[in-house]
């Protein structure tokens, strides 16, 4: 369970606090026999929390994260408010049916709604947004596949990008680079790279690296993904 507390007075006096809320599990997995599930939301905090949900498709494009609107996630109930130390049920169900070969990958957003009360006479709301990572396997076995490349920023800085040419997603967690003369890198920087999408990392370096090449080891959700990359 994850849990995610608003920001709120350490920043502006003016500033209203957010909810305290709890949402569990932090990721859905559907497939073509698994296509309808529950995700439970807690307030923690004292006060009520309305909240509104949003499913959308998840894509990346040049790195970046891609959300489109979307009618194959039902979720319900749309909109709600969950009272201090009380808990809400959503249902969440897959209306597509899954793509054979590739995983697909969507997002629940959870909004929170900034109650009128909180409004009133203050000069900033904040607000959660909740983003629940849903992933729906296809039949074909799921396989990521990352493939490396390495090029220089400046002489304090490489990029270090993953191209997934799997089809299922996976989580970085940590990536490590070991150069030709042994020197070891490290960055820790989690994101996801989805099934036929990229990702960039910088990587900041002590001094300036020779070119060779790198071996390298990445930490994922998916256990350890290992590779080389060459730097020119």
């Amino acid at each position: 369970m994850r849990h995610l507390v608003g920001l709120g007075l350490l920043v502006l006096p003016l500033l209203a606090r957010a909810a305290s809320l709890d949402v569990d599990p932090i990721r859905v997995v559907f497939s073509a026999e698994n296509t309808i599930t529950v995700v439970t939301l807690t307030n923690t905090g004292d006060a009520p929390a309305t909240v509104q949900l949003e499913p959308v498709a998840w894509s990346q494009d040049k790195g970046e994260d891609v959300y489109t609107a979307t009618h194959d996630l039902l979720a319900t109930p749309p909109i709600f408010t969950v009272q201090p130390h009380a808990k809400q049920i959503i249902r969440l169900g897959l209306r597509a049916k899954p793509d054979p070969v590739r995983e697909d990958c969507y997002r629940l957003y959870l909004q929170e709604v900034p109650q009128a009360q909180q409004l009133k006479g203050l000069g900033v709301q904040m607000a959660l947004r909740i983003g629940v990572p849903v992933f729906v396997a296809p039949a074909a076995p799921l396989k990521p596949s990352l493939q490396w490349t390495l090029k220089r920023s400046s002489d304090k800085e490489l990029e270090v990008d993953a191209v997934n040419d799997g089809n299922a997603h996976v989580q970085v967690r940590q990536i490590t680079l070991t150069g030709p003369d042994g020197q070891t890198l490290t960055v820790q920087q989690a994101a996801y790279v989805l099934p036929g999408a990229n990702r960039s990392w910088k990587v900041p370096l002590a001094k300036p690296q020779s070119a060779g090449k790198f071996k390298v080891s990445a930490e994922t959700d998916q256990g350890p993904i290992n590779g080389q990359a060459m730097l020119p």
